[in-house]
């Protein structure tokens, strides 16, 4: 049992080691060590978006990489589904995004690439690194983040007063 100096957080590590063979020691940590910590914006998306995040958050501190990635995809496609319908592919709902202006051509492009790495994970048992994940989580945070920040936006510019008129000489 280890315990922080600083924050008093305890957790157990345990070695793993064998005499008759000289694969190095390992050490685990339980709880394991976060990988990536929720957004504190976070709590203000949709409930199911949300519920869906921090079950992707739970695969994340669980080390279940492909079932992150599953997570990312699916809730790519809730997104998705959530604001133009449940159309026949993935193509097609980006594309209505475009459409309807929700996403940019170039904003269609990178939510491809996390919606491949998804696709591997899921059909072809592909097994991200931690990069990928941390790109994939990258923009679907992104995705979500932006869809809060249009209600932001709105009420900052009714709390801002407008310019005053210029007085004409």
């Amino acid at each position: 049992m280890l315990q922080c100096l600083g924050c008093e957080t305890v957790v157990l590590r345990v070695d793993h080691w064998h005499s008759e063979y000289d694969m190095g020691d390992q050490s685990e940590f339980y709880p394991p060590r976060a990988s990536r910590r929720p957004p504190l914006w976070m709590w203000q998306i949709p409930d199911g978006w949300r519920v869906l995040l921090a079950e992707i958050y739970t695969a994340l501190q669980a080390d279940s990489k492909r079932l992150a990635m599953m997570g990312a995809r699916a809730l790519l496609d809730v997104y998705m589904n959530d604001n133009v319908g449940d159309l026949r592919t993935f193509d097609l709902k980006l594309s209505a995004l475009v459409e309807k202006g929700r996403i940019t051509d170039s904003d269609k492009a990178v939510l491809v690439a996390a919606l491949e790495a998804g696709h591997a994970a899921t059909h072809r048992g592909h097994l991200p690194s931690d990069a990928d994940i941390a790109h994939a989580m990258d923009i679907v945070e992104n995705l979500l983040q932006r869809h809060l920040l249009q209600f932001s936006a709105e009420a900052l510019a009714k709390a801002t007063p407008p310019r005053p008129n210029k007085k004409q000489v």
